[in-house]
């Protein structure tokens, strides 16, 4: 499985939160940056990168426990 497992359960997670999350922990984006690209306030770039993070931990429970094993 590898790599599929991360990347289905990211891809699974809605743009806004997506978008927010690579830019932040993948690409190493400061807020401030991601607040000014987006055109959201900084508050709105904090609090969908904690949902995002919350939800990918959902996400990849969910696979972990074989709840979507069809989809792989």
């Amino acid at each position: 499985m590898g790599c599929l497992v991360p990347t289905m359960a990211l891809n699974r997670l809605p743009a806004e939160f997506r978008e927010v999350l690579v830019l932040f922990e993948i690409e190493g984006w400061p807020y401030k940056t991601m607040a000014a690209t987006l055109k959201v306030p900084l508050g709105t770039v904090m609090s969908r990168l904690s949902r995002a993070r919350r939800r990918l931990r959902e996400e990849l429970t969910q696979i972990q426990d074989g709840e979507i094993e069809d989809e792989l």
